[in-house]
């Protein structure tokens, strides 16, 4: 019975650590982006801040690749909303970089 009780505890423990949330805001971040709910037992504002900019920018990239994998040919309004995103989607990713929750750009790559 003595036994018992440290192997108890330490059973208790293990499985305690393992289901532990993740409360990162680089995670939420990523979780938002990917379509993937916030975790609820995450209420630090930095997680819920970070997890919104995720989905914002997650929804836009996506609504992007949609317009721009159309099969048919785009609206007038179609055109203006994917103008739109190209200019919205770098300042979100700006923002993003500042609050480190994205690597810096690779400005080696861009067009001049």
């Amino acid at each position: 019975m003595n036994r018992l009780l440290p192997i108890g505890v330490l059973i208790f423990l293990l499985t305690a650590c393992a289901t532990a949330p993740d409360c990162d805001p680089n995670s939420a971040f990523n979780a938002g982006r990917n379509d993937i709910a916030a975790d609820s037992a995450c209420d630090q504002p930095a997680y819920g801040e970070a997890w919104r900019l995720g989905q914002t920018l997650g929804e836009l990239e996506r609504e992007q690749a949609a317009l721009e994998d159309s099969d048919q040919p785009l609206t007038t309004a179609q055109r203006a909303r994917l103008r739109s995103l190209a200019r919205d989607i770098p300042e979100l990713e700006t923002l993003a970089r500042i609050q480190g929750l994205l690597p810096p750009a690779d400005i080696s790559q861009q067009d001049p």
